[in-house]
């Protein structure tokens, strides 16, 4: 899959399938920044209408390390209502990486609001 950004805004994804010489003939042709990426999985059920309210949720990951603490902002735009915190925290530790350029995954993660 490839994400294009022009002047640095809205980043377009295009999914396209094909060998790795075709995403790379694709990636020649378009304009501005583009980034590759592989898709590791998906899952889910379609929505076909936006739920009102949106279950948005939105916390800090982060981790302690010796040289002090590393954190990233998650905004997940909507979370099943059924989902339970203890769930959601269940997926994150231990899972995600604790910030944007770190290898080092989540030791805890804290709700920021709920919207």
């Amino acid at each position: 899959m490839l994400k294009q950004k022009i002047n640095g805004l809205m980043p377009l994804t295009i999914a396209a399938s094909g060998s790795s010489a075709d995403m790379t003939a694709l990636q020649a042709v378009l304009a501005g920044e583009v980034e590759s990426y592989e898709s590791k999985g998906n899952g889910g059920t379609a929505m076909p209408t936006i739920p009102n309210p949106l279950n948005r949720k939105s916390f800090i990951v982060g981790a302690k390390t010796p040289t002090g603490r590393i954190s990233c902002y998650l905004n997940i735009p909507h979370v099943k209502v059924s989902a339970h915190y203890n769930e959601i925290i269940a997926g994150i530790v231990g899972t995600f990486d604790a910030g944007y350029d770190s290898t080092v995954k989540a030791g805890y993660c804290t709700m920021k609001f709920d919207a």
